[in-house]
């Protein structure tokens, strides 16, 4: 008799999450995903729970990767604030445009966080950390000398962490790279010194 093969978790996952991505969570039913994960819900349940804590481990997975491309931006060979800080701010942007669709956390915040605690929760926490590699940018630039020393960098942190969704509307309206680089060129004379 030949042996049972065992299904890939993270491979399910990864299906999940872009059908999430792709049709938004309430038009996803447990049929759509019982259909592109391969699997019957009696497997969908006991591996991966219902099917809002299949989104909650599909934005946990993608909110880590997300935070760790920002943190790299941090642990990276460059110095130099301004530097990181455009750097971070593309990086945003670029994702997004290359993707030709905008960022699941930002999508399912406006799908979902509003009506669902759970789910605002867990996307205000990986927000906060994208909001705390910008915090320490900018306190490296202040400290550098080439960032301003006069404005709140909590603030100022929490504003460029949610400009890169703003600014993608902008190149899905628009189709003008370009245009989004000068935005944030803008942003960064904002607090460069």
């Amino acid at each position: 008799m030949g042996r049972h093969k065992e299904f890939d978790y993270e491979q399910k996952l990864d299906i999940a999450l872009e059908l999430f991505w792709t049709q938004g969570y309430h038009v996803t039913s447990i049929t759509d995903l019982e259909n592109h994960m391969g699997m019957n819900r009696s497997s969908i349940y006991p591996t991966y729970g219902d099917k809002k804590a299949l989104l909650f481990k599909c934005l946990t997975k993608y909110l880590k990767s997300k935070v760790l491309g920002y943190e790299g931006i941090l642990a990276g060979k460059q110095s130099d604030a301004i530097e990181n800080l455009r750097r971070i701010f593309r990086l945003a942007v670029d994702q997004s445009i290359n993707e030709g669709r905008t960022c699941l956390a930002v999508k399912m915040a406006f799908e979902i966080a509003l009506t669902d605690e759970d789910i605002r929760r867990l996307l205000a926490s990986g927000e906060k950390k994208i909001e705390g590699i910008y915090f320490e940018i900018l306190k490296a630039g202040q400290q550098q000398g080439s960032m301003k020393g006069d404005f709140d960098t909590k603030v100022t942190a929490d504003f460029f962490a949610c400009s890169s969704s703003a600014m993608f509307k902008n190149y899905a309206l628009n189709k003008n790279r370009k245009a989004v680089y000068d935005m944030i060129e803008t942003l960064i004379n904002m607090v460069k010194t």
